[in-house]
């Protein structure tokens, strides 16, 4: 019985040779940047896509006939669209996305980005380039109190490890609903009182209809004078001019920012140069087990797709956009 032909982005190119021990059947072909859409492509029922050409991407779409389901190795829906690939969608193709490859850096991002803020690192690095020695008080993760943004993968990441070293942890979701690993989880209509109590504010939520700006000047006014927030959801779920007069008015105590609506981030924009602020190029995801967790999440799609089973990582809350 031969299985179905899999066409995979050049960059995950590693996954191969152990999907080929494996899948005997089935067929695994990387995808060259460089090269025209070929004919022994064009049978392809599944693409395993990361950095793939948008133009070729475009004409895979609308070649393979018999493609059935695309995975992306990424953690959110929004970085993908076009009209052929709308059409697909809606004459049933299934769209996946990698929902456990990324939440291990991501959390580790956090804890790093609370501890480099709590311990004053970037303080005492400006101290070093002025070859002054300088005496700083740390404040202790242990004792305080973290509010997360988003219980999914990301969050409750977070949340084990700040509750590791003695933080409490209280998340927030869109119906209260309690997640293992938090404290207590409030639901997203009643997280504003919270903002007082928070030493360390963490968006990891996806973007969706109902919160896009919605982290604005009175939730800056609302937070501690010594609290920090860490954004590794999106740029757009925080207001952009609330968060530079915040920052330069000495509102928060830091920011440590790795989403921005515009990505790159130009040159000259002005996020750059905001006081007490940490920038990232989108970095967090960033993991050396990356490539590993990516196969997993897709080993386990592929099992439950040859099995004839639902697959994971689908919308689950399509008309939101997540």
């Amino acid at each position: 019985m031969t299985g179905p032909h899999v066409l995979l982005t050049p960059n995950l190119a590693e996954l191969v040779p152990g999907l080929v021990a494996d899948y005997p059947h089935c067929r695994f072909t990387p995808i060259p940047d460089d090269e025209p859409v070929r004919d022994d492509w064009l049978d392809a029922e599944i693409i395993l896509r990361s950095a793939m050409n948008e133009d070729t991407f475009e004409e895979l779409l609308s070649k393979c006939e018999r493609l059935r389901w695309v995975q992306i190795t990424a953690a959110g829906f929004d970085w993908v669209g076009g009209a052929v690939w709308q059409r697909r969608l809606d004459e049933g193709l299934v769209y996946t996305r990698s929902p456990n490859s990324y939440n291990v850096p991501i959390a580790e991002y956090v804890i790093g980005a609370m501890l480099m803020h709590g311990r004053a690192f970037p303080a005492l690095r400006e101290a070093q380039l002025r070859h002054e020695w300088i005496r700083l008080v740390g404040k202790d993760v242990i004792g305080s109190t973290t509010l997360v943004f988003g219980t999914g993968g990301i969050g409750s990441e977070v949340a084990w490890r700040a509750s590791a070293l003695g933080s409490t942890v209280i998340g927030v979701n869109r119906t209260g609903s309690p997640v293992d690993g938090f404290a207590r989880v409030v639901a997203f209509g009643d997280h504003f009182a919270l903002l007082p109590e928070a030493d360390a504010v963490v968006l990891a939520m996806p973007l969706t209809t109902e919160n896009r700006y919605f982290f604005g000047a009175e939730h800056f006014a609302a937070m501690r004078a010594d609290a920090v927030l860490v954004n590794v959801g999106r740029g757009a779920l925080v207001v952009e001019d609330a968060l530079v007069e915040a920052m330069h008015a000495g509102r928060i105590g830091g920011a440590v920012l790795d989403v921005f609506e515009e990505e790159p981030l130009p040159a000259e924009h002005r996020l750059w140069d905001l006081p007490n602020t940490t920038i990232t190029p989108h970095t967090s995801f960033r993991g050396s087990g990356n490539l590993r967790r990516l196969g997993a999440d897709f080993r386990a799609n592929l099992d439950r797709y040859l099995s004839g089973e639902p697959l994971a990582g689908t919308h689950r809350q399509p008309d939101l956009g997540y």
